[in-house]
């Protein structure tokens, strides 16, 4: 279900394109890709960061 919402978002975001409303399918795309994303890596919606772990932080 949650690869069908993130394809649905970012065709969605393409639509918008080709009827001229790009500030709404820039937000479409940003939600859409997170999903995918979110998909990959197991979780709901995952866009920015995860590239450190817990024990990089504040020697």
């Amino acid at each position: 279900m949650q690869l069908f919402i993130g394809f649905v978002l970012v065709a969605f975001g393409v639509f918008l394109f080709f009827i001229d409303i790009p500030l709404l399918a820039v937000i479409s795309f940003f939600i859409g890709f997170g999903v995918l994303r979110g998909y990959r890596k197991g979780k709901i919606f995952y866009l920015i960061g995860g590239r450190s772990n817990n024990g990089s932080c504040c020697g």
